[in-house]
């Protein structure tokens, strides 16, 4: 009995020891991260240190909810059953938002992934924001990568909580987008009480000022164009904007995010050819995984070859951010501001509507921040050239550049192109004391074009989706080459597709400066 003591008394002092470092450790851990954040300006919505009772408390509370359930109950369900459902809801949309977990987890995790698989480009930076506005940013969606870019881009201005699909929920990538404030959301999902608890949680956080990351498109393009926007949540944004209780200034800010290669790109073009239905959540989990298991395994094999000097990655991932947008300044172009700068609260059916043209208009601006990497360039210059000797493919990459400037689309430019950029630096300086010629310019852009085909080739090579020969380029013997090009040409949104938009497709105005240069 003496020795059965003994040991409860060891396991309990293990215990004891085993709590009081691990506490010690958290508390350490957060302290660094807040100085982190504190030093870097780092802006963090205080409302996410609450806690999921907060929130819950907030939402059960809440009018709206009540009534929700009410109805519910009054349509013949149990009302232990619908109190129960509405507790399922909240803990699977509620975050445990860690500032620990952000920044001295999340923040390196992402640098070092992106870094592995990629060259990262932030080619226009994100704007400064107002501590007194809440900031949504509205991204394209053409990768389940798409997190962490942004994520990654983000790191030193402020922690963003995105609006994650059911893909998102297994093991481990659950516990991490709870950790890291993401809020999960079921698509297409049919029960009312669930949009119902789903759009007040949106619009609590608004409230307070978190700031979000949303999908528009509500998917991932399974072809490379931009999809049609699903409006739910931007609605419940409205709605919120048009509340005259709601006095913070609500912002969208449009990013556009464009890749040299997607890694599950012949995974959703094989989506693609076998229906035209969505996938089903099995299939995204699959993708999911698909992803899982490849970033982690290119971390490793990047890291052996960065140590023996044969570092190889596929090209560049790129992120523009494009200027904040007031939905205030929104409503007033369209009439809905009444005296004083008050919304104007609308119907349902009105609301939904104003709803769907503020997202036409909102895709056209992230259209508009989707660089241009060379892979997508060379891929379009080819689709219409079928082939071409380098010079030929250069100059119409420039072209297609040129067009897609008037538009204000950016190219993403690295290091490749530092001798370029300087070049252009100097114009510029110049013409502050004489005219230059254009000639100058001309060639700059021509250089630009020519180091643009050789990176867009070498990779399109590496996947035999282009092969050359005698200096001639032509399509490669890939057997869906001609599919994943189009794929990738698809991602300059503003240009109007070669294949017609289908149905599931975004159609952007195009400016008659934009359209296509015959030559």
């Amino acid at each position: 009995m003496r020795y059965l003591l003994a040991a409860f008394a060891a396991l309990a002092a293990w215990e004891l020891f085993r709590y009081a470092a691990l506490t010690a450790a958290k508390e350490r851990l957060r302290k660094r991260t807040q100085r982190f954040a504190e030093a870097h300006g780092v802006r963090v919505d205080l409302f996410k240190f609450g806690g999921k009772q907060l929130v819950r408390e907030e939402l059960f509370n809440d009018l709206a909810v009540q009534r929700a359930m009410l109805a519910a109950a009054q349509a013949g369900e149990l009302a232990e059953d619908v109190r129960r459902r509405v507790e399922e809801y909240i803990d699977e949309i509620v975050p445990a938002f860690s500032l620990s977990a952000y920044f001295e987890v999340g923040l390196k995790l992402a640098a070092a992934a992106v870094r592995s698989a990629y060259r990262p480009i932030i080619v226009k930076r994100p704007p400064d924001l107002p501590r007194n506005a809440t900031a949504v940013f509205l991204i394209n969606h053409r990768s389940n990568f798409d997190y962490v870019v942004v994520g990654w881009a983000l790191a030193q201005r402020v922690a963003i909580s995105y609006a994650v699909g059911e893909w998102a929920r297994i093991f481990p990538l659950d516990a991490l987008f709870r950790a890291f404030g993401g809020f999960f959301v079921r698509r297409g999902f049919p029960d009312p009480l669930y949009h119902t608890v789903l759009r007040r949680y949106l619009q609590l956080i608004t409230r307070h000022g978190v700031t979000q990351g949303i999908f528009p498109e509500g998917g991932l393009t399974r072809d490379g164009a931009l999809r049609a926007p699903k409006v739910g949540l931007l609605d419940g944004l409205l709605q919120l904007a048009l509340d005259p209780a709601f006095d913070r200034e609500l912002l969208f800010v449009p990013v556009g995010i464009n890749y040299d290669r997607v890694l599950e790109d012949e995974a959703l073009l094989a989506e693609k050819r076998g229906r035209e239905h969505p996938p089903t959540v099995p299939e995204k989990l699959r993708g999911a995984l698909r992803l899982l298991w490849i970033v982690p395994t290119r971390m490793v094999f990047n890291a052996f070859r960065a140590a023996t000097g044969r570092l190889r990655r596929s090209g560049y991932a790129a992120v523009a951010f494009g200027e904040p947008i007031a939905v205030r300044a929104l409503l007033a172009r369209r009439g809905h501001l009444g005296p004083g700068a008050a919304a104007i609260p609308l119907p349902d059916d009105e609301r939904r509507e104003l709803a769907k043209d503020i997202a036409r208009e909102l895709m056209d601006r992230i259209a508009r921040c989707i660089p241009a990497t060379p892979v997508p360039l060379v891929a379009r210059a080819m689709l219409e050239l079928r082939e071409a000797p380098y010079s030929r493919l250069a100059e119409r990459v420039r072209d297609l550049r040129e067009e897609l400037g008037r538009a204000s689309v950016p190219t993403a430019l690295g290091k490749e192109f530092e001798p370029q950029l300087r070049g252009r630096e100097s114009l510029e300086e110049e013409r502050s004391s004489r005219l230059v010629a254009s000639l100058e310019g001309e060639v700059l852009g021509l250089e630009e074009a020519e180091q643009l085909v050789r990176l867009g080739v070498k990779l399109l090579r590496r996947r035999r989706l282009l092969r050359s020969a005698e200096g001639v380029v032509r399509i490669g013997s890939h057997p869906h080459a001609e599919e994943l090009l189009e794929y990738y040409a698809r991602s300059l949104a503003v240009l109007p597709d070669r294949t017609g938009a289908n149905e599931s497709q975004m159609s952007l105005p195009i400016p008659p400066a934009s359209r296509p240069v015959s030559r």
